[in-house]
């Protein structure tokens, strides 16, 4: 007699994961674009800030103005802060996207284990821009780079329930 072999079942993909699994191909490559471009712009910004520096030096010496260059101040710190460390930023930044793109291919998989993957990716990148930045003005900004991995890292984890 003949044995039947029954088809092996394959989980279909829910829509909202294929969904997230778009919109994070997307954001996973503007992410790599991004780093090149921080990379490149940190000479840029070493000039732009040693202007701002001495400018802000000059603006001390008029009468009135100590308060009100301690913003200023503020802001060219953190703008030498992301200049000096440019290329890790970059280097961070591009490493981080394909850590998720690997979480996001073994979602899209529909495994389980993507989903751990995506999260150290995701939240990797601004905790060490926080690190290598500060918590000034500077931590503000890297603190905003929080918002969209967040509610990414929440949309796939309600859909965990479809992964093995």
């Amino acid at each position: 007699m003949e044995e039947q072999v029954q088809p092996v079942e394959t989980k279909k993909r829910p829509v909202f994961i294929t969904v997230l699994g778009i919109l994070s191909f997307i954001g996973i490559a503007w992410q790599i674009i991004q780093g090149f471009i921080t990379m490149g712009a940190g000479a840029v910004t070493s000039a732009v800030t040693g202007t701002g520096s001495n400018l802000s030096q000059e603006m001390q010496n008029v009468e009135g103005m100590d308060s009100a260059m301690a913003g200023l101040n503020q802001a060219v710190d953190a703008a030498n802060k992301l200049a000096q460390n440019a290329t890790a930023l970059g280097i961070v930044n591009i490493i981080c996207a394909l850590i998720c793109l690997l979480g996001v291919l073994w979602m899209w998989k529909l495994l389980k284990k993507g989903f751990y993957v995506y999260l150290v990716g995701e939240l990797a990148a601004p905790i060490i821009t926080l690190i290598l930045v500060g918590f000034g003005i500077g931590g503000f900004f890297a603190t905003m780079g929080f918002i969209v991995p967040i509610i990414m890292v929440i949309l796939y984890a309600v859909n965990l329930k479809h992964m093995s």
